[in-house]
């Protein structure tokens, strides 16, 4: 991973220095904004402090490693992005994302309330860093994220708008329409065999490569999307203690 071409023979910032103080992270951070080309993607994890279902979330460790520090060495790993950042309103998670070699945004608190959207996030990140074209925002909580999904992704970005990770839902789906319930999507009387279809196209959450003009537009999708398909056995998000016990079981046991 690189950060920043013309900050690099200066301030390299890899695995073996995560030691490096937060003044050469804020040089690397100046040099990011203002040497970033329109075709550069830059990675965008938001983190903040005040996570509800787990306290301190991105920071809870599997196999020894934070969320978040997983995120950041997955996405380092795909070799995709000369810059990866982490927005955050807190000292905790800023501390961590400097350890690993991410540059941090300082997030204002009133864009890190419970009621504050990933798209109001990446607003006020773009706001800030103007020259910030095309980005990637990645999820902590998407604990199985991949190198192959990560670079399938950036290629597909090449000719599309945005891409986002999906997985396939077999489920078959109602709703209540008029107090009556009623299927979505296939008749009742001709129930669809699994093997008769290609399933419902269902978000992740895992990752959403998007350009400034969607965001600037109040949308991070349009109709030129593309999707990479993640394996069902990936697509598990750490939202409450029950999965963050479901995601250890399965690395302890290599599944």
């Amino acid at each position: 991973m690189v950060l920043g071409s013309k900050c690099l023979h200066k301030y390299p910032v890899t695995k073996s220095h995560i030691d490096r103080k937060t003044k050469k992270l804020y040089v690397l951070a100046k040099c990011a904004s203002v040497h970033s080309s329109k075709s550069e993607i830059h990675a965008i994890i938001l983190a903040r402090g005040g996570s509800k279902g787990i306290k301190y979330k991105n920071l809870v460790k599997i196999e020894g490693l934070s969320l978040l520090a997983r995120t950041i060495i997955t996405i380092q790993n795909s070799s995709c992005f000369d810059h990866i950042w982490v927005s955050t309103d807190d000292k905790r998670i800023s501390i961590e994302a400097n350890k690993y070699g991410a540059i941090v945004h300082n997030r204002p608190s009133e864009i890190a309330r419970d009621e504050t959207s990933s798209l109001d996030a990446i607003k006020e990140f773009l706001d800030v860093h103007k020259a910030i074209h095309n980005f990637s925002l990645f999820q902590c909580t998407s604990v199985f994220l991949k190198e192959k999904y990560i670079n399938e992704a950036a290629l597909a970005f090449k000719n599309h708008d945005c891409v986002f990770a999906a997985m396939r839902s077999h489920y078959l789906r109602w709703e209540f329409v008029d107090n009556l319930l009623v299927p979505v999507g296939f008749n009742s009387k001709a129930r669809p065999r699994r093997q008769d279809w290609k399933g419902d196209i269902v978000e992740t959450g895992m990752f959403y490569f998007s350009k400034r003009r969607l965001v600037e537009s109040g949308f991070l999708q349009n109709n030129r999307c593309s999707i990479v398909e993640i394996d069902q056995k990936d697509g598990l998000e750490i939202d409450s203690p029950i999965d963050l016990t479901i995601a250890r079981c399965i690395l302890n046991n290599k599944m």
